[in-house]
């Protein structure tokens, strides 16, 4: 099934660099706090990122190896001293370079990996020989650089992992092999495969580095997944390994006692209820750096259209919104049609998205024929309409979806208003879809409250935008394909985008069969 996909964007490199120099002269002005520190976090991610798109080119970047080297030294420096002192923060280096792509670093965007929790890992590692640190592009390019500073060790070196997605491999420069080196290899995960930290220790076990002098760092202590080969989960359970499991401290001492809260999907981001009575909130993973910013602000511009549920302040990546424990469930027949217009031509003024956001028409019917001949069979595939992708890419104004209008995402206040629930995530996960036209969010409506023509048609009538009907048209079978393909790999109604989809396809057959005939 195809569900996920990569994010990049193309950036001008000394851009970047002035953005990062920016946030820098705000740390400096800053008092001492948490604050601050989320702050010089954001600009150390920003840092790695910009070191990985250079790395990726395969240009030279000692200089920004080293800045970014630095910078994280102070990093650890403002964790150790409980967010109250930064030491002296290093310049900006000089960049030649004007375009580098650069990769999201998912974690620290969707799973709430922390910088700080690797600085507590890393010191929990039983060191045999000076440490050397590999960092595995993309995340591990600042993790790796995070690990190098907490253990006094040189700048990290990083790699992009090639190949099978489930059987990597890395080339290494061969220098890297040092007598009595302890290799400590840095990234998020494992995955399905945990390949990537594979594919380096086999590269160093094959150049005669011994088990005992190599350690992984992961963001959590489970297992690779069911991908894994059996050599690779032999090592994972043999070598040392400290997991860089989220630490909430900073969260307690802010807030108070949290009471975790179950997320209804196992995609959901890390949320927790804080306070007391009247006066609960509701803190919910963000992003950090400008990811979480970005999503305050688009909070504060939907509770402000009264879509949504009050946003107070973000904390290091979680933001805090007031709890509405009284809002209860939507009725299991009822269908708010014409709110849910309003709540989406809203979100398709407020939110435009650039060129890119989001899967390319191309890529949303690869996954169709994917998904719909996994799940349906070739018949069903032969029933696809022969979609003209170049038509359909010029017709797409990408905006921030919403991704998720299933009817548990719903919720109506006492006052009969209609509230919508995590608003600001499903745009920008570690998905294919990404940003799309709202006509996409419109046929997740139609799709998830089952509408009916005439219903339909008040749903776009409420919007108040042009929605495109070839477009809408395509959605209709290329949203029901992405949600079968994400029920049946992580759970959930896999039968009823079935349904769904069948239904739409033959509706499709027999529009086109009508055509033909007159």
């Amino acid at each position: 099934m195809l569900v996920y996909g990569d994010h990049s964007e193309t950036a001008d490199a000394r851009e970047r660099l002035d953005a990062i120099e920016g946030k820098l002269r705000a740390v400096r002005q800053l008092p001492a706090g948490i604050g601050r520190h989320a702050l010089l976090v954001g600009a150390l991610i920003e840092a790695g990122q910009l070191l990985q798109g250079v790395a990726d080119r395969g240009e030279p970047a000692g200089e920004l190896d080293l800045f970014l080297h630095r910078l994280a030294a102070a990093m650890v420096r403002s964790f150790d001293s409980g967010f109250r002192d930064i030491g002296a923060l290093p310049p900006p280096p000089e960049m030649r370079l004007e375009e580098v792509e650069l990769r999201l670093p998912e974690g620290f965007a969707f799973y709430a990996v922390y910088p700080e929790a690797y600085v507590s890992a890393a010191r929990r590692l039983r060191l045999s020989g000076p440490p050397r640190v590999i960092g595995i592009r993309s995340i591990g390019t600042t993790l790796g650089a995070v690990v190098a500073a907490a253990l006094g060790a040189p700048p990290a070196l990083t790699v992009r992992p090639f190949g099978d997605p489930f059987a990597r491999k890395v080339d290494l420069p061969p220098e890297l092999v040092e007598p009595g080196a302890h290799y400590v290899i840095v990234d998020e995960g494992p995955g399905l495969s945990g390949s990537s930290f594979g594919a380096v220790a086999d590269w160093l076990e094959e150049r005669g580095v011994p088990l005992e002098r190599i350690a992984f760092l992961p963001s959590h202590g489970g297992q690779p997944g069911p991908q894994a080969s059996a050599a690779h989960r032999q090592r994972w359970r043999s070598a040392q390994r400290v997991a860089a499991e989220f630490d909430p401290a900073f969260l307690k001492e802010r807030f108070g006692p949290l009471q975790p809260f179950l997320a209804g999907h196992p995609l959901e981001r890390i949320k927790y209820l804080a306070g007391q009575g009247g006066d609960r909130l509701l803190l919910k993973f963000a992003g950090l750096g400008a990811i979480g910013t970005r999503k305050l602000e688009m909070a504060r511009a939907l509770y402000s259209a009264g879509f949504t549920p009050e946003p107070l302040e973000l904390v290091h990546g979680f933001l805090a919104e007031r709890w509405m424990g009284d809002a209860q469930p939507l009725g299991v027949t009822e269908k708010p049609v014409e709110e849910i217009g309003q709540y989406l031509g809203a979100r398709s003024r407020l939110f435009p998205a650039r060129e890119g956001a989001g899967a390319t028409v191309d890529q949303l019917i690869a996954m169709c024929h994917r998904n719909i001949s996994l799940a349906l069979g070739d018949e069903a595939v032969r029933r696809l309409p022969g979609w003209d992708p170049v038509v359909l890419s010029r017709r797409l104004a990408r905006v921030r979806t919403d991704n998720k209008l299933d009817r548990a995402e719903w919720k109506r206040l006492p006052d009969r208003r209609l509230l919508k629930t995590d608003a600001l995530d499903h745009h920008q996960t570690h998905d294919l879809v990404g940003c799309q036209d709202i006509a996409w969010d419109v046929a997740g409506a139609i799709v998830e409250f089952d509408l009916d023509g005439q219903e339909a048609d008040r749903l776009i009538a409420a919007t108040a935008c042009a929605i495109d009907a070839d477009l809408l048209d395509f959605y209709r079978v290329a949203y029901p394909a992405f949600r079968l393909g994400q029920a049946t790999l992580c759970g959930g109604n896999a039968d009823r985008y079935s349904r769904v989809l069948r239904r739409n396809l033959l509706e499709h057959t027999t529009r086109d069969s009508a055509r033909i005939l007159v």
